[in-house]
């Protein structure tokens, strides 16, 4: 399933204002799985090739080159609650209800029915999601070891991070394109260390009105 213009995945994901590593961190791969993909290396799975249609709002055969028909056609869409916001540089609070609702694809709702978007603030975590985006959180998906998840620490303190589970510590690391901002290990062990509760996992997310890598 290898595009004959592999341009052609450039051009959308350039329409789409992501870059690469964003839309690896969207489906679910490697940044070089990616870019193998984008630059003809390697083959595109098929169900890789779904999620990037899916992403892109186009049709599979328009990424395989095998059409020139590019716009699918329009999926269902629920509304669901945006939460406040979310930070992605130094822990503060969130999570607070607020009227706001977004429409998001039915596929999404139905794979994560109690799922809440955040709506992001910082540079900590740019690299995947700009700051003013909105981040999707399943509090009822697992979050496992190198996920981003939302974590609260202090309580009400939240923030926006990758996770890693390291013996009796938790890691948490940002994607930033900024280098003042730096793993955060918090032991267990450590009598003073605060507490640190895993809320929900990332699963989806959209860049904020205007945006462009």
């Amino acid at each position: 399933m290898k595009p004959e213009n592999t341009n052609r995945l450039a051009q959308v994901r350039d329409h789409a204002g992501m870059t690469q590593q964003q839309v690896a961190a969207a489906i679910g791969v490697t940044t070089t799985g990616y870019q193998n993909w984008e630059y003809g290396n390697t083959p595109i799975k098929a169900t890789a090739l779904r999620e990037l249609a899916k992403l892109f709002g186009c049709t599979t055969d328009y990424l395989l080159n095998i059409s020139d028909v590019k716009v699918a056609v329009p999926s269902a869409t629920r509304m669901l609650p945006v939460f406040g916001s979310i930070s992605a540089g130094t822990p503060r609070e969130a999570l607070t209800q607020s009227d706001v609702m977004h429409e998001t694809p039915e596929r999404l709702y139905l794979e994560h029915e109690r799922a809440f978007w955040l709506t992001v603030s910082g540079n900590s975590m740019n690299r995947l999601f700009p700051d003013g985006s909105l981040v999707l959180i399943d509090p009822d998906a697992e979050v496992r070891n190198g996920d981003v998840a939302v974590v609260f620490v202090n309580g009400d303190d939240a923030t926006l991070k990758r996770v890693y589970f390291e013996g009796g510590s938790i890691r948490l690391h940002p994607e930033s394109y900024d280098v003042e901002y730096h793993d955060r290990v918090i032991s267990s062990s450590d009598p003073d260390a605060p507490e640190v509760r895993v809320i929900g996992k990332a699963v989806s997310y959209t860049a904020p009105d205007g945006w462009r890598a």
